[in-house]
This record gives C-alpha cells, structure tokens and sequence, in this order.
C-alpha cells in the first residue's frame, strides 16, 4: 500500500474512533480485556507532553469506569476491566505533577528511567524539548512510594534494532544492573525506546525481565497467555476521545481488523 492510500486509511480509522466513543456504540459489546496505558511528560514540556489537567481528567474517567491497577495485575487475568498506568523516559515531571495525582486516586503507575540520564547530568537521548530528567535523589524518593514501580528503559535510549549484539546486552541487562545496584530494588519491567522492538531485543528482555512493554495497544490486547516480553499499551497522549475508545474491546478489535486488512501497522501508533 502506498503512502497515500496509507494516510487515507489512517484517517479513516481515526474518524471511526472518534465515532465509535461519541456514538456509545462501544458499550453495546463486552468490555472485559485489559488495558495499560502509557505516557511520556505531564507538564513538563517534554515528548508527548500533556497537561496535568488533561492527566487528571483521563485518570478520573478511568477510575471511574473501570480498575487502575498496577502493571503486573494488568497482565494477568482479571473478572473486570483492569488498567495501567506507565511513563516512559522519567522525566522530572513524573514527580512534580504526576506523583500527587496518583494519590489523589490511589494509583499506581510504572516509571521507566534511562539509566545514563542518571551518571551523566548534560546526557539527552532527543533534541529540540525541553528534557529534565529525575535524579537520583528523585528515585530514591520513588523507591520509597508504594504507588510507584522503577522500570528499565535501557543505558541511553538507543534504537534497539540497529545494535549489536553486546550493545542489546548493555543496554538491557547493563542498564537494568545499574538501576538495581544504585536503588537496591529489582527492575523487573522493560520498556522499549521509540517502541523500536526487535526478535533479538525482545529475547534478552524476556529473559532478564518479567515484563515488556510496547505500544501497539490500539489493535492488540493484553493476553495473560501472550509473550510476556511484548505487552501492548495504548498512547496516553491521544485525544481524550481517541484514548477512552482504544481502551474499549470494540476499539481495539477495530484497529486490529484495520492492521490485518489494510497492513498500516506503523500508520496506528
């Protein structure tokens, strides 16, 4: 399929969701199948920024409608629609306006630190936002909050496909070490930079974690009998709209007829 008919395709999906959530039509089917959701900067300014009032309204919404759980609950199997909370790339932000949202509802929520942000001061893995990222003395903080989970999201957030077989191995397991040692926790979640998951990556990440986390949650579900290496989430930084519909059973089985039929796997994210 050409770009063209690609974005064309795109569009059409996009209007389908938007649709689909204000029609109500996503109530009349099941909606039993977990969800986790992900995050980058709330606030902050940085990749994907949202504000913390948007945050706030999402977070509510589903508190209210169904069960925000930690990651681990999330992939397991659940008598009611469960979801999680997950934030890529620790920015500072995730303690200034994150942290005290997530006691006003009593949720928890998975952070995922890059390892180097915390042993070299100037370190930035993307040009052109504004990066502050959690210190040191901010995770021991966390290490400290029962709401919040520490999760590996590799030494400097490179493009897992283009290393080598030694750099997989320090970027995974190397940064997952780094982390441990310094908080004296075990770092037991993975997630991948730019949701750039490779068959080698993915391999290590199974074996050294418990659980891997990708995007890819608008037309996959979480199944509990999946690979636990390659979890889906849905974007957190979609339009309100967009974001409640792919939380719904319906919406995920419509992105995923969407994948199969018209292949714009990389057109969804």
């Amino acid at each position: 399929m050409n770009e063209t008919l690609k974005t064309g395709a795109h569009a059409a999906w996009e209007l389908s969701a938007f649709l689909g959530y204000y029609s109500g039509v996503w109530k009349l089917g099941s909606n039993s199948a977990n969800n986790i959701l992900g995050f980058h900067s709330v606030g902050g300014g940085s990749w994907g920024n949202i504000s913390p009032t948007r945050f706030r309204d999402c977070i509510d919404y589903v508190d209210k409608t169904f069960e925000i759980v930690d990651v681990p609950t999330a992939v397991s199997t659940s008598a009611s629609k469960q979801v999680a909370l997950t934030f890529d790339d620790g920015f500072k932000d995730f303690i200034r306006n994150v942290v005290p949202i997530l006691h006003e509802y009593d949720a928890p929520a998975t952070v995922f630190v890059v390892a180097e942000t915390l042993d070299d001061p100037s370190f930035t893995h993307m040009s052109g936002t504004e990066n502050e990222y959690l210190s040191q003395q901010d995770i021991e903080r966390l290490v400290d909050d029962d709401l919040v989970t520490i999760g590996n999201h590799t030494r400097t957030h490179p493009f897992l496909s283009e290393c080598s077989e030694d750099e997989l191995h320090d970027e995974i397991i190397g940064a997952k070490e780094r982390l441990e040692g310094l908080f004296g926790i075990d770092v037991t979640q993975f997630s991948y930079p730019a949701n750039d998951v490779s068959d080698r990556a993915a391999g290590i990440v199974r074996d050294s974690h418990e659980i891997g986390l990708t995007r890819r949650g608008n037309r996959e579900f979480v199944d509990p009998d999946g690979n636990p290496a390659l979890v889906p989430r849905v974007k957190g930084e979609h339009p309100s709209w967009r974001v409640r519909w792919e939380l719904t059973d319906l919406g995920t089985n419509v992105g995923q007829s969407v994948q199969t039929h018209l292949g714009i796997e990389s057109k969804l994210g």
